[in-house]
């Protein structure tokens, strides 16, 4: 059984934990564990129900239930995702087309007068019956994860001051007329918002490097990396990530992947110091190890040429 996603959150690369667990955004804590405890007893070898396959019943609860409780019951990692879905928000509510949702409660949730209220019905609704049966468990994921995308966009189009981005979207679906003298002196309310909307992308990806700076500092460079990685989604040509995972990967020794990325750092900004310094140390370092590799090559014994060699020479 896989549990690959692929609408929903997971069309930015985002685990959905809350339609993992059957929740809504923003659920509170007392709700996230009596949730927890109510799929774990239904999911549980020792309790699930008759007839339920209790190897599948178990994987299911160690590879979706599981993880998706950790991550909303640990204050740290609960704050990082909030700052991923304000991202996946930020980003679906400048993307995703709403034509491109398929199943009928986001659809009208995104044209919804009361979204919040219209989007906690229909999670209620959903997460009724999501565990009663393993076939459908990841169906409903997936239903919810698109409802949650939905929300996003709806939540993050009330947060933007005249912001109206359904109303844009479909002006943008819209076959666009000539421009005339009338319509070409003003920027749409879209591209009024880009600025905006660049800001925020930026700060999202200073966010990424300074909890990356801070997990270098305590040798945490694998998680480091994720969180640069995760960054540069955003900004594949940001000059400081580049800078800061050739530095990670100089310190784990892997001096290759550190070239590439001091490389593309000084592509984006030949004057950052950083960079420059970082290249300079992986030189450095290069050079040292030069001769010793030269002295191992020498070391290796002369292997035997023509078809006498090949054959393994006198017999």
């Amino acid at each position: 059984m896989s549990f690959e996603m692929k609408h929903g959150l997971a069309i930015f690369d985002c685990p959905d934990h809350y339609a993992s667990l059957g929740l809504s955004i923003g659920a509170s804590k007392g709700e996230i564990r009596k949730r927890y405890f109510k799929i774990a007893r239904s999911l549980h070898p020792d309790s699930c129900p008759a007839g339920m396959d209790k190897a599948q019943a178990s994987r299911m609860l160690s590879k979706l239930v599981n993880p998706a409780y950790e991550v909303l019951s640990q204050d740290k990692d609960f704050e990082e995702y909030k700052v991923l879905l304000r991202l996946v928000g930020q980003r679906a509510n400048r993307e995703v087309n709403p034509s491109s949702m398929q199943t009928p409660g986001a659809q009208e949730l995104l044209t919804a007068n009361s979204f919040e209220e219209h989007y906690q019905e229909q999670v209620k609704h959903l997460a009724q019956n999501q565990f009663e049966t393993l076939e459908g468990i990841l169906a409903v994921v997936s239903q919810l994860s698109e409802l949650n995308l939905a929300y996003l966009i709806r939540r993050e189009g009330t947060q933007q001051s005249g912001a109206a981005p359904m109303q844009a979207r479909a002006a943008q679906a819209q076959p666009k007329a000539a421009a005339t003298p009338e319509t070409s002196v003003s920027a749409s309310p879209a591209e009024q918002q880009s600025p905006p909307q660049e800001a925020a992308t930026s700060q999202f990806v200073n966010d990424y490097c300074r909890r990356a700076e801070e997990l270098i500092q305590k040798n945490r460079l694998n998680d480091a990396i994720v969180e640069l990685r995760d960054a540069l989604k955003l900004e594949p040509k940001n000059s400081r990530c580049h800078t800061l995972m050739g530095s990670i990967y100089l310190q784990k020794k892997s001096l290759k992947m550190a070239k590439v990325h001091f490389t593309q750092a000084l592509n984006s900004d030949p004057q950052n110091a950083e960079a420059i310094k970082g290249k300079q140390k992986l030189e450095k370092l290069e050079k040292k190890l030069q001769p010793a590799t030269t002295k191992q090559a020498a070391k290796q014994p002369e292997r035997k040429k023509g078809l006498f060699g090949l054959f393994g020479g006198k017999k």
